[in-house]
């Protein structure tokens, strides 16, 4: 039989370790509240599993032909790079939405994601996915590449495209581009007269105002085709 001391012992132990894990558990109830809340990345759209395994194939070519490891990821170094490279050589290394790294994939389902919540329609969606495509090859610029261009549509802090926490939250830079932020003094998508009629690349001139013009239109099937592929399972982002 067990001493009466013992027993007090024991039972506040049991008080103590039932506190902690009510401790515990309302933590974690608090943490999933926060991340919940979380905007822009938290509600950013992912590509499915079997897109990850499939995703690369032209970043690991594109990494080999450049010295750098064959990882079909992009870092630091494959960022540079890809910002370096001619056009023929991007329009060679990116042909299908599987040549995307895992990331960048993910950024442009963001990007169809955004435009879907905001009934912005498929041509549209093209447009986005085509100023993305030349501006970064979805790559999101965390620093200045080009003066002060930042994220996946290279809009600049200082010609009103919002802070550079903006710029490189991808569902906040994508709704800027469409026009729908609720911030910014720079016409988006939807602020250009008659853009559902006007040539896909023209219209993403008129949006990002860039010196090379001429530039977006030749991914506009690479456009395409990510869209088909990548669309219909992608839920809209508010």
């Amino acid at each position: 039989m067990r001493s009466p001391r013992t027993c007090t012992r024991t039972r506040t132990r049991t008080r103590t370790l039932t506190r902690t894990a009510v401790a515990a558990a309302s933590l974690g109830l608090a943490l999933a509240g926060t991340l919940s809340a979380l905007p822009g990345r938290a509600q950013a759209a992912v590509p499915h599993a079997a897109a990850v395994e499939s995703s690369g194939h032209g970043l690991k070519s594109f990494q080999e032909r450049h010295g750098l490891p064959r990882t079909g990821v992009v870092d630091g170094a494959t960022a540079r790079a890809l910002h370096r490279a001619s056009d023929a050589e991007l329009l060679r290394t990116f042909r299908t939405a599987a040549d995307l790294g895992p990331e960048e994939l993910a950024n442009a389902r963001t990007v169809i994601g955004v435009g879907k919540g905001a009934g912005i329609p498929e041509q549209g969606q093209v447009i986005a996915l085509m100023t993305a495509m030349q501006e970064s090859k979805f790559v999101n610029y965390l620093t200045p590449v080009d003066h002060d261009s930042l994220g996946i549509f290279q809009q600049r802090p200082s010609t009103g495209w919002g802070t550079p926490e903006q710029i490189t939250d991808v569902p906040t830079s994508s709704k800027s581009f469409y026009g729908v932020a609720p911030f910014g003094s720079n016409p988006g998508l939807i602020q250009i007269d008659g853009w559902q009629t006007m040539p896909p690349g023209d219209v993403c001139q008129a949006v990002q105002v860039s010196a090379f013009p001429d530039r977006y239109a030749q991914w506009e099937q690479f456009a395409r085709d990510l869209l088909a592929q990548e669309g219909p399972s992608v839920p809209p982002i508010p």
